[in-house]
C-alpha cells in the first residue's frame, strides 16, 4: 500500500526552484529544467532553489529563485506548469517560504529573493499571497535587500500597487508580441486586460513616485505563435520607448510533453541569440530603426547565419572604412568588433596620441577578426577586395530562407557555440557571456 505524506520544505524548493528555472532570469545557455527532470538543478547553480547571477562588475552574486506554487489553471499551450501537464503539483505556506528565504539568508546562501509562481485560483489571489511573503521577509525579518516579484496575469491594481511599494523590481510576462498572437496560446489569456494594463499600471508607478521598485522587466515566448521576429521588435520598440522597461527577455520555445504544442518543432536556440543581439543594439548602441530593419530579411526574420550588427554594416559599406583616429563614436560604434566601452577608449586615448597599430586597438577592447575590414589606421586601409569578400556574405544573408528553419545538432558545449560568432560575444549582459545581472532582472 502506498502512503501518502506531505512534502517538507526542501523537497518544495527542489521542486518549485527547479520549475523556476524557465522563468525570466534563466540564463539562455541554461538547459531548460524539462530536459534533465522537472526538478532538477540547472548547470552552475550551486543548490535547489538558488540561482547564481552576475553583476554588471563582472562579480556573481545567489539569488534565491523559487515559484510559490506550481499550480496553474491557465491553459498557455507552451508552458510545462499548464492544467494541461499532468503531475504532482507543490505549494508553499507564506510564513513557510519567508521563513526558509530568511534561513538561507542568515547562512549566506542567497543575498536575495526572485518570487514567481503558477495562477492557482485567480491572479489577484496568488500575487496576494506573493505579497504577504514580501511584506514578510521585509517588516518582520527586517530584509532590505534584492527582492523581484513577478505580477500575475489578470490582478488587479490595487495588488499591483503592493508588489510594487515592497519589491525591488517588478515584472509581468508577456509571452506573445500581440494579442492575436497570444490567442493561439492560451484562450484564457486576454492580452490587454489581463497583462497590458498590469504593466501600464507599473509604469505610471515607476514614473509618479520614488518609494516603490525601481523598474519593471518581461518575457517573451520565442515562436510558439509562429511570430516573426519583425513582430518581435515592434513590441520591444514600444516597451523600450513607451514604458521604459529595464530588460526584455526572450525564451526560445521547446516542446513540453501532454501540451497542445507538443509537437511543434523546437526555436533555433540561434534565433533567441539574434533577438538579444538587436536588442541590445536597441537599447546599449542606440541604433535608430531605420538602421535596424537593414538586419530583417523580406519574411520579417532575422538570418540566424549572420549576426545583426554585421548584416547592417555590410548593407551600408559605401560609410566604411572608417578613420580611427578621426571618427565619431556613433561611427566608431557601428564598426563590427567596436563596442561602446573600446569606442570611450578610443576617444580617449586620442587626445593623448594617434592610434597606428592593430595591437593598440586589441588593447582597447577592439575584436581585430571582425573590425579589419571596416577600420583603417595610418598605414594600413582594407582593400577593395577584402571589402567585397562582405558583398558575397551581404548576397548570403540575403539569400531566401525558411521562416521556422531547423535547430542544430546539439554539441557538447550546449547553446554558446551558437552565440561565439556574434560581435557582443563576452560583452557583460550577452547571453552568451552569462552575465545577466539580478537588476536587470
Amino acid at each position: 500500500m502506498r502512503v501518502k505524506r506531505t512534502p517538507d520544505t526542501y523537497e518544495k524548493i527542489q521542486a518549485l526552484g527547479g520549475m523556476a528555472s524557465d522563468d525570466i532570469l534563466s540564463r539562455p545557455g541554461d538547459p531548460p529544467s524539462n530536459r534533465r527532470g522537472p526538478y532538477s538543478v540547472p548547470r552552475n547553480n550551486p543548490a535547489p532553489g538558488v540561482y547564481r547571477s552576475a553583476l554588471p562588475n563582472g562579480k556573481y552574486v545567489n539569488l534565491m529563485r523559487v515559484m510559490f506554487t506550481d499550480f496553474c489553471k491557465m491553459d498557455c499551450a507552451f508552458c510545462p506548469n499548464s492544467h494541461w501537464v499532468p503531475r504532482r503539483r507543490f505549494a508553499f505556506k507564506v510564513d513557510e517560504l519567508a521563513n526558509a528565504f530568511m534561513e538561507m539568508y542568515r547562512r549566506h546562501t542567497v543575498a536575495g529573493l526572485f518570487l514567481s509562481s503558477g495562477v492557482a485560483g485567480t491572479g489577484s489571489k496568488t500575487t496576494e499571497k506573493m505579497i504577504k511573503v514580501v511584506d514578510l521577509i521585509r517588516n518582520k525579518h527586517g530584509f532590505k535587500g534584492y527582492v523581484h516579484v513577478k505580477v500575475m496575469p489578470g490582478t488587479e491594481e490595487q495588488y499591483v500597487e503592493a508588489a510594487y511599494q515592497l519589491g525591488t523590481r517588478l515584472s509581468v510576462n508577456l509571452e506573445a508580441p500581440n494579442p492575436a498572437l497570444m490567442s493561439k496560446l492560451s484562450a484564457m489569456k486576454e492580452q490587454r486586460r489581463d497583462i497590458l494594463a498590469p504593466m501600464s499600471w507599473i509604469d505610471r508607478l515607476t514614473r509618479s513616485t520614488t518609494n516603490g521598485a525601481v523598474g519593471q522587466a518581461t518575457q517573451l515566448v520565442v515562436g510558439a505563435a509562429d511570430e516573426t521576429d519583425w513582430d518581435i521588435f515592434e513590441r520591444i520598440d514600444q516597451l523600450y520607448g513607451q514604458w521604459n522597461l529595464k530588460r526584455v527577455y526572450y525564451a526560445a520555445f521547446r516542446p513540453v510533453r501532454h501540451t497542445p504544442l507538443e509537437e511543434h518543432p523546437p526555436t533555433p536556440p540561434q534565433r533567441e541569440c539574434r533577438l538579444y543581439q538587436v536588442d541590445w543594439l536597441k537599447r546599449i548602441y542606440r541604433y535608430s530603426n531605420d538602421e535596424l530593419k537593414r538586419a530583417f530579411a523580406d519574411s520579417g526574420h532575422l538570418p540566424l547565419d549572420a549576426d545583426p550588427k554585421t548584416s547592417i554594416a555590410a548593407s551600408n559599406l559605401d560609410m566604411f572604412p572608417i578613420d580611427v583616429n578621426a571618427a565619431s563614436r556613433e561611427e566608431l560604434i557601428r564598426a563590427p568588433g567596436v563596442g561602446p566601452t573600446s569606442a570611450q577608449r578610443i576617444l580617449a586615448a586620442r587626445r593623448l596620441h594617434s592610434i597606428d597599430t592593430w595591437r593598440d586597438l586589441q588593447a582597447m577592447g577592439v575584436v581585430r577578426k571582425r573590425a579589419w575590414p571596416f577600420l583603417a589606421l595610418p598605414g594600413y586601409r582594407p582593400p577593395r577586395a577584402k571589402q567585397l569578400k562582405l558583398d558575397l556574405f551581404r548576397a548570403e544573408a540575403e539569400r531566401p530562407r525558411m521562416s521556422n528553419p531547423p535547430a542544430p545538432k546539439s554539441a557538447p558545449c550546449g547553446e554558446e557555440r551558437s552565440c561565439a560568432g556574434c560581435p557582443m560575444y563576452g560583452a557583460p549582459g550577452h547571453p552568451g557571456s552569462t552575465t545577466l545581472t539580478p537588476s536587470a532582472a
